[in-house]
């Protein structure tokens, strides 16, 4: 399984805790990641890679990314009926913290992506990311993760419904 924070997700984080300056987000949302995104601008994302802590998500969101920096490879939004989950904010949104191998990890309650209309435009979803903004090209992404399984899950026709159990994750 592969996650990661993102430069900006942990600059964000850091800007607010410890200097209590910055932003805290009453609101965030899951974005669908898929196998057309990269992790450094070259190496397809997959169920075990997920775009680098370089990317920046409201350049790179839909993109293979540029050089150097991974792209998510979400789905453009509105094209067969796609939108991202949310708002996934608060106490009742998100479990207690728990051990999870050599960190800690809390789960969100499961989400569900509205049902397809059609094919997505990217259509291999490899996991979530977790940002700032419901709308495409906005806001900053905290975290990415794939599927616990490492599953890719195709979108590719009407009356799907995609279903995420998002999480954070910190490893030492």
């Amino acid at each position: 399984m592969a996650e990661n924070f993102s430069d900006e997700g942990l600059d964000r984080i850091l800007g607010f805790v410890p200097k209590n300056t910055g932003t805290l987000d009453a609101n965030l949302y899951a974005a669908a990641i898929t196998t057309a995104g990269t992790v450094d601008g070259t190496t397809a994302l997959s169920g075990t890679v997920v775009p680098s802590r370089t990317t920046i998500w409201a350049s790179d969101y839909q993109t293979s990314g540029g050089a150097g920096r991974g792209g998510g490879g979400e789905p453009t939004i509105g094209t067969g009926g796609y939108v991202r989950c949310g708002p996934i904010a608060g106490a009742t949104q998100w479990g207690a913290q728990t051990t999870a191998g050599q960190g800690r990890r809390t789960t969100a309650n499961q989400q569900s992506f509205v049902q397809s209309t059609a094919a997505w435009s990217n259509q291999n979803v490899i996991g979530n990311a977790i940002v700032t903004a419901s709308g495409a090209g906005s806001g900053v992404a905290y975290y990415y993760s794939n599927f616990s399984d490492n599953s890719t899950v195709p979108v590719n026709a009407s009356g799907i419904v995609l279903q995420i159990t998002p999480y954070w994750e910190f490893d030492i």
